[in-house]
């Protein structure tokens, strides 16, 4: 008889550490889920190309858009990558990609910054390496938002520009 209230008494204490131990764990993985929804990374995907040969490689440009701070606080990389491709068609990476703020601002309903990145490449005759053409100026425009109330972060992205007609940016690889 004592056994057994022994074993009762011991599987409730149980029962009620498993319930802290549970609430306490619940707790601890809302905090991070609370902060991480806080700023969103908003990223803008081009591949640069032509129109007669595949993708030349990968421009990556982000922005860590924080609904609750100011626009021209949010964080914003750019970075561009050309393959093989391009390499054997004689193209290089003159001037690193850059992206700059063009205008931030904000309204009744959400904050916004609108983004501007350029790389400059040249293209040169393979393995000889000339003549070369002058560089060329690579150029995507895009609008980054963030909802006051929801938090939702949007991209939103305008006409792009390429140094020559037979040049094109494509979306996808």
């Amino acid at each position: 008889m004592r056994f057994t209230r022994l074993a009762t008494a011991t599987a409730a204490c149980g029962l009620v550490v498993g319930a802290i131990a549970t609430a306490t764990s619940a707790q601890g993985t809302a905090a991070p889920t609370d902060t991480a929804a806080a700023c969103e990374n908003a990223q803008v995907t081009r591949y640069p190309g032509s129109l007669l040969s595949p993708r030349y490689g990968e421009w990556n440009m982000n922005v860590l858009a924080c609904p609750t701070k100011s626009p021209g606080t949010w964080t914003k990389t750019s970075g561009i990558e050309l393959n093989a491709t391009a390499s054997n068609l004689g193209m290089t990476v003159v001037e690193d990609s850059k992206l700059r703020v063009i205008e931030t601002g904000q309204n009744r309903w959400n904050r916004f910054a609108r983004y501007e990145a350029t790389f400059q490449s040249r293209t040169c005759v393979p393995k000889v390496g000339w003549p070369c053409k002058s560089p060329g100026t690579w150029k995507v425009r895009f609008t980054v938002t963030a909802d006051r109330k929801s938090h939702q972060v949007k991209v939103y992205t305008h006409r792009g520009s390429t140094p020559d007609h037979t040049f094109v940016l494509w979306p996808t690889p």
